[in-house]
């Protein structure tokens, strides 16, 4: 009996140290939660209270940076993605209200394909955004999606005082009214489809200094012409542009997309042009002199393919640079070449360029890409003057 009591005794002193133990361990793990948490609150603090250096920056060089991020105007940037300026919105809100009051971020607007109401909404926002800046406008847009592109051009069109730079690809027959000048505006791009729509005047554009066509807006569009120093044709015939040629004296740079037809070689004096590029749609299509009608004198720069020089390209090509009374420095020869570069040297001993491109595109624009290849077998490299056998590609 004894016996048993005294083992009680000791079990229970026993347990009684271990839960004094426990207490001990308990109140040390309390006191290091409580020197966590204090440091976690401290930590806390000084996070909160630390400034990022790129924060510190001016609200004016923060505003400069961000323009610097996108294409430089008036190229546009697309409407979402990483490379929209909205995407500077989602940052912080420091970042997102020096973008929302920047203007000059949201006054290049593109739209090229079919625009659904969220995009109709982005448009008329970046619009409002761009306060009364001028604006570069890229719309390409199927007309028949359903009334989409309609209310998209109907929003854009609305900010016609501010067009500055416009490029429209659309069908004529659903172009909206224009109503009122555009007296910002400096160039023009029409790509129209549908013929049977009445001429569209283009009056009171007294900055509108360079334009292109094609073929449908070159028939409707009414330009002052005069006014036009750089002028693009693209897919005409000679005697469809003749007439406008012949009313664009100031022209200094003209590009022309031509498809071949018989010509009856009436004169195009253009006193001021010092660049004039022709391209031909069809590379295996007839030889015929173009540069026949054409009287330069101020003429530095020409691009045209051979089979526009006719069945004696040297000859013609003499015969215009005597004629016109120029100096070409430079000299492009396009598609496909039955002369050999030796005889252009000769004919051309001035200029201080020539090329030869085995492969062209159909239309110059600013996104085309040109790649040097190497140079051909029959040429040298014994001339002053600079020959390259060029290859060029479009993406």
């Amino acid at each position: 009996m004894l016996s048993a009591l005294e083992a009680d005794r000791t079990r229970v002193a026993v347990l009684a140290a271990q839960n004094q133990d426990l207490k001990n361990s308990i109140a040390t793990l309390r006191l290091e939660q409580a020197r966590v948490q204090q440091e976690m609150v401290l930590a806390q603090q000084r996070l909160e209270s630390y400034t990022y250096p790129v924060l510190t920056l001016p609200t004016e060089i923060v505003a400069e940076i961000f323009t610097r991020v996108f294409p430089v105007y008036p190229r546009c940037p697309p409407l979402t993605g990483v490379l929209s300026p909205t995407s500077l919105t989602h940052i912080c809100r420091l970042w997102r209200e020096i973008a929302i009051s920047t203007p000059v971020l949201w006054r290049a607007v593109a739209l090229e394909y079919g625009p659904d109401q969220q995009q109709v909404h982005i448009i008329d926002l970046w619009l409002k955004r761009s306060g009364s800046f001028p604006l570069s406008i890229n719309v390409a847009i199927d007309s028949n999606d359903g009334g989409g592109a309609s209310k998209a051009l109907s929003s854009v069109t609305a900010h016609h005082s501010r067009w500055e730079y416009l490029k429209l690809v659309y069908d004529a027959s659903d172009l909206p009214a224009i109503e009122g000048s555009m007296p910002m505006l400096r160039h023009l791009h029409l790509e129209l489809i549908e013929f049977e729509v009445n001429p569209v005047s283009f009056r009171e554009v007294p900055l509108l200094r360079s334009a292109v066509l094609n073929d449908v807006a070159a028939s409707l569009i009414v330009l002052p012409w005069a006014q036009l120093t750089s002028l693009g044709l693209k897919r005409v015939f000679l005697h469809e542009c003749a007439p406008i040629l012949k009313q664009t004296p100031n022209l200094v740079h003209c590009e022309l997309h031509l498809f071949f037809a018989e010509y009856d070689h009436t004169d195009i004096t253009l006193t001021y042009l010092e660049s004039l590029a022709l391209n031909n749609p069809d590379p295996l299509g007839p030889v015929h002199q173009y540069l026949a009608p054409f009287a330069t004198p101020a003429l530095r720069s020409l691009r045209i393919p051979e089979l526009f020089l006719g069945p004696d390209p040297i000859r013609s090509l003499t015969a215009f640079i005597s004629k016109s009374g120029c100096k070409l420095q430079d000299v492009r020869i396009t598609g496909k070449r039955s002369v050999h570069m030796n005889s252009y040297r000769e004919a051309l001993p001035s200029a201080g360029r020539l090329s030869f491109y085995r492969h062209y595109n159909n239309w110059g624009d600013h996104d085309r890409h040109v790649a040097i290849a190497q140079l051909d077998s029959d040429s040298d490299s014994d001339s002053g003057s600079t020959v390259r056998t060029d290859s060029e590609e479009v993406d």
